[in-house]
């Protein structure tokens, strides 16, 4: 079925509300989810919902956390999460320190007792309409073992970075320290996929290509990405007081996931003129753009390029919901009295389409 950005919007805003979110909160965590399915980031779009509602129906997630503020300065603030959703409290981050940044040039926000922060794209996105750096980081479940070893110890550990631009796209890095998110192996196991072999590893520390076999991801660029996961848990988590390694709860287990996050964030125009420094990177990527390709290469790209296009191209058509994405949906409506087991989902999409 296609929804629009709206649809999908109100349908995932509807489900986190039913699912105990305030209003407010379900209307942004929505907003992110939506985005990310909007930028080709599937893993963190309705494909990484239903952990989200599992989490908050198993009580792993505080559907009404009390975010308060621990420590506070001039350039920096730190908060403690509740255990409530890491969207939520990096939002709250955000727009606490953009006024400090604004001020001082740089500012930084660190959560500890949060929880997943969705997607990337979407922060980097914001911070480019603002006109600003960000550079946003934090740990996860475990899902990765340490370079050579087979213990998961580490989480995927996104990297974040945003550059705002001129008149070209912006830049947006977002990246998992992982070889591919979580989120893209629950759903080939949603879709019973295989997978690519290099992907990850079974308990045995072998290669398979079985979703449901897999035990931990493998890094990013083999002993580079690991060194990368590994300071990500530094900024993230021991600069932030939250949870590593095995303190973090286990997702099987519906624990809390009790991670941190790290924000930091530049204002350019401390520095030079804002148009100075936007006619700057527009430059920068144009060189790029038109440098010489590689044989094979139609198009040199630049970090967060593809997503904006998918964006574009999604906000004209739609997003396609899977079958199997939309049989999920009823089900999990249905625990809280939103619809009948079983009941076809366009009848459902369109009763929440009125409401």
């Amino acid at each position: 079925m296609l929804l629009s950005y709206d649809q999908e919007k109100k349908l995932v805003k509807t489900m986190f509300a039913a699912y105990g979110m305030p209003e407010n909160e379900a209307e942004i965590t929505a907003d992110v989810v939506t985005h990310s399915d909007f930028t080709g980031v599937y893993s963190h779009g309705i494909s990484r919902l239903t952990v989200y509602l599992m989490q908050l129906a198993s009580k792993a997630m505080n559907p009404r956390p009390n975010i308060v503020k621990t420590r506070e300065n001039e350039t920096s603030v730190s908060y403690d999460c509740d255990n409530g959703h890491g969207i939520v409290a990096v939002n709250m981050a955000y727009d606490e320190i953009l006024p400090k940044a604004r001020k001082y040039g740089i500012a930084i926000a660190t959560g500890r007792h949060s929880a997943n922060i969705g997607c990337g794209h979407y922060y980097g996105a914001r911070a480019a309409r603002d006109g600003v750096i960000i550079m946003l980081c934090c740990n996860t479940y475990r899902f990765m073992a340490p370079f050579g070893g087979s213990e998961k110890l580490l989480g995927t550990n996104p990297i974040i970075v945003g550059v705002p631009t001129g008149s070209e796209p912006p830049l947006i890095l977002d990246m998992s320290t992982s070889l591919v998110a979580m989120g893209k192996v629950q759903d080939a196991m949603r879709e019973r996929r295989p997978v690519p072999a290099e992907w990850g590893l079974d308990r045995d520390g072998k290669p398979t290509t079985e979703a449901n076999k897999i035990y931990t991801l493998r890094p990013v660029g083999g002993y580079k990405g690991y060194g990368l996961a590994v300071m990500v848990d530094m900024f993230a988590g021991a600069l932030a007081g939250a949870s590593l390694q095995n303190e973090i709860g286990d997702v099987y287990k519906m624990q809390p996931e009790d991670t941190g996050f790290s924000l930091i964030m530049i204002d350019p125009s401390v520095f030079m003129p804002i148009e100075e420094f936007t006619a700057r990177t527009d430059e920068y990527c144009r060189v790029m753009k038109s440098s010489k390709k590689a044989e094979g290469a139609e198009e040199i790209f630049l970090p967060g390029e593809i997503e904006c296009r998918k964006y574009q191209s999604f906000m004209a058509s739609g997003f396609e919901l899977t079958a199997a994405q939309g049989r999920e949906m009823v089900g999990l409506a249905a625990r809280v009295g939103l619809c009948q087991t079983g009941e076809p989902f366009d009848e459902f999409m369109e009763r929440v389409l009125k409401n």
